[in-house]
């Protein structure tokens, strides 16, 4: 649970009375963070130099993102087009809107860029938020903020991906302690490469002995303004290599250390829906160049092809890793939805409300909303609540998802292609995967073939039919929705129970929608039409008197796993794979000393379910950040619980 930062306001400045220390130098703070954090770590120079397509900073301590602003705007005036800056952050303490608001006020020369952190400020809930910061100058490099809401140390194990530069900022060492700890500088060298650079206000002694304990070469250099030192460093591995990544963890959950040609970058995409849409543009806007294919005319035919689908979180009883990972994905869906689609004719976060439709339920509701304060997202509401929200009579306490939406998936899937770097071709069912020493060939059933860097299958339970991939436990589930036409409702949120109902939409009613399990048929029956019609009346009786002679629908095919978690990652070799942990048979705590054998350039995103737009854009953007060795938009354990292999070491340990 995320705690507001308490403060006082002193000259218009904030003063944290948790720890009654500043946020930033009276004197002048701008100032002060151009010079301990973007001059000390040499970055204009750095960035007006850098070979790379992208550069990451890590800060300790997030604040009132004057940090941010001021690396931002720098940015801008020396990288190129072709550029990204992450900026990785942390804070456990985070100011309100309100707050920061009031503060940035104070600096108008950074107004533009204040203005555009407010836009996208996320509501105070734990974990990442990955959040795509809008260019203020034309033709210049992206920067990202991947802003951590927590623990220092949770932030320090979730963090993914090498670091350019530190700013070692939060407040003073004998005022936050337990910040400045052994593990902060044993982490900051686990994530370092050789000549990673960290800049720090402070000259403590603890700081300096714990960089250098952690293999920094380091410098006491003149503070800012009054301050009389101030410490730099550079990783120069002093204490020697960092053991590789698959032996420090379990080595089928590490990571490859596949690179990719930086010059000629193309990728295969397969599957045309929210997962194969939002892979390709996550790895478009870093510059590849990429083929979408699809068996069918046009995108989103399959699961992906109703006309109203539902953004929200569901979330279990309690606040455990599935809800974690899919609360993240609907935050990131949501700020995707207002950068890709900001006219809201194909969507709308007119609210959902998930309703309790017996006491248990109920009484879980009002304990989980009790338990975690995630009131800037979501709240419990009482029937009349419920039906003040609504406009229509509700009969039921639910919890309300201020921010869930309605969205036209075909419309978004359409916007997200729309980027100049992919080419969408149509009819094209792929039969198999070559894979040669640098490439590899992706075969359709009309004979084309496409070579390539990178594959993504997308293609949802048909991605087993591929040999590759045969080993996946992937189920189809076939489920019909119904369209009225020609009615007329009031109802001004999306209602979940056992089925949903969303406003109307183009002068259409839409709801559903039914289960076939293990089915693959595609048939539109009246059986369904009418099961569907039924739960509408059951569920939300004030619906129930909406007739219309206008019904029709359609039926698609849900793509579901085992444990009903989504397939996200790079693919092994499944025969190997099984040779080489064999003898997880014998103990699961074997210790191997083998890198899991991954098949270079392979990815999946697939297995989202019926929660696809919560889940598959955030999963996009992880496998393109593991594709560019980016920091990650996610924490370990999620990438772990949806990584592809956990079905292999299941197998193995079965015996299979």
């Amino acid at each position: 649970m995320i705690k507001q930062a308490q403060i006082a306001w002193s000259d218009g400045s904030p003063v944290s009375t948790e720890f009654d220390d500043v946020y930033f130098s009276k004197v002048s703070g701008i100032e002060e963070t151009r010079y301990v954090f973007l001059h000390h770590n040499h970055l204009p120079d750095r960035w007006l130099n850098n070979a790379n397509n992208h550069f990451t900073i890590a800060e300790t301590g997030f604040g009132t993102g004057l940090n941010l602003l001021c690396a931002w705007q720098s940015f801008e005036q020396h990288s190129q087009a072709s550029q990204t800056l992450h900026f990785v952050s942390v804070e456990k303490f985070p100011l309100s809107k309100a707050a920061l608001k009031q503060t940035l006020t104070q600096w108008p020369e950074l107004e533009q860029y204040s203005q555009h952190l407010l836009d996208v400020y996320p509501p105070l809930v734990a974990g990442w938020h990955r959040l795509d910061l809008p260019c203020v100058k034309k033709n210049v490099g992206k920067v990202v903020l991947h802003l951590y809401l927590g623990d220092v140390n949770d932030w320090l194990e979730s963090i993914q991906g090498k670091i350019d530069a530190w700013f070692l900022d939060g407040f003073a060492p004998a005022k936050n302690p337990d910040m400045w700890s052994d593990h902060l500088f044993h982490s900051l060298a686990r994530l370092s490469h050789h000549r990673s650079t960290v800049a720090t206000f402070t000259a403590a002694g603890l700081v300096k002995r714990g960089l250098q304990k952690a293999g920094f070469t380091i410098q006491k250099v003149k503070g800012f303004g009054k301050k009389r030192d101030m410490l730099t460093a550079c990783y120069e591995q002093t204490q020697g290599p960092m053991p590789a990544n698959w032996l420090q963890e379990k080595p089928w959950f590490a990571d490859p250390l596949h690179t990719f040609n930086q010059e000629q970058r193309h990728a295969v995409v397969i599957g045309a829906g929210i997962a194969g849409c939002s892979s390709a543009y996550a790895l478009a806007k870093r510059g590849w160049q990429v083929t979408l294919l699809d068996q069918h005319d046009s995108v989103a035919n399959g699961a992906s092809g109703n006309a109203q689908g539902v953004l929200y979180a569901k979330l279990a009883s309690d606040m455990n890793i599935q809800s974690e990972f899919y609360l993240s994905g609907y935050l990131y869906s949501l700020h995707l939805l207002n950068q890709t689609l900001p006219d809201r004719q194909d969507w709308d976060d007119c609210g959902v409300l998930q309703l309790a439709f017996n006491e248990k339920e109920q009484l879980r509701q009002q304990q989980f909303c009790q338990r975690f304060d995630l009131s800037e997202v979501v709240e419990w509401v009482d029937a009349d609540q419920a039906t003040e929200l609504a406009n229509i009579d509700i009969q039921n306490s639910g919890l309300y998802f201020k921010k869930g939406a309605w969205v036209h998936p075909k419309a978004w899937c359409e916007q997200l292609i729309s980027h100049p770097n992919i080419r969408f071709i149509a009819n094209s069912k792929v039969k198999e995967l070559l894979q040669t020493e640098s490439s590899w060939n992706v075969r359709c059933e009309n004979a084309t073939s496409f070579n390539c860097d990178v594959v993504i299958v997308c293609s949802a339970f048909e991605a087993k039919n591929l040999q590759q991939l045969s080993f996946l436990p992937t189920q189809p589930i076939a489920g019909q929705v119904t369209q009225l036409s020609d009615v007329q409702s009031n109802l001004q949120t999306v209602l979940c129970g056992d089925s949903y109902v969303t406003p109307m939409h183009k002068n259409q009613l839409n709801f559903g929608a039914t289960y076939r399990l293990k089915s693959s048929d595609t048939l539109v029956t009246q059986a369904d039409h009418q099961h569907n019609l039924d739960k509408l009346a059951d569920n939300f009786p004030a619906m129930s008197t909406i007739n219309s002679q206008k019904v029709s629908g359609r039926t698609s095919v849900r793509c579901s796993t085992p444990d009903y978690i989504p397939i996200v990652g790079p693919v092994c070799d499944e025969q190997l794979f099984k040779s080489r942990f064999h003898d997880l048979q014998k103990s699961k705590k074997w210790r191997f000393y083998e890198a899991a054998p991954y098949l270079k350039g392979l990815f999946v995103n697939l297995g989202h379910g019926s929660r696809g737009l919560s889940s598959a854009p955030l999963c996009a953007e992880m496998l393109a950040a593991q594709i560019q060795q980016e920091v990650l938009p996610i924490c370990k354990r999620h990438q772990d619980m949806l990584s592809p292999n956990r079905f292999l070491v299941s197998q193995v340990i079965k015996g299979q």
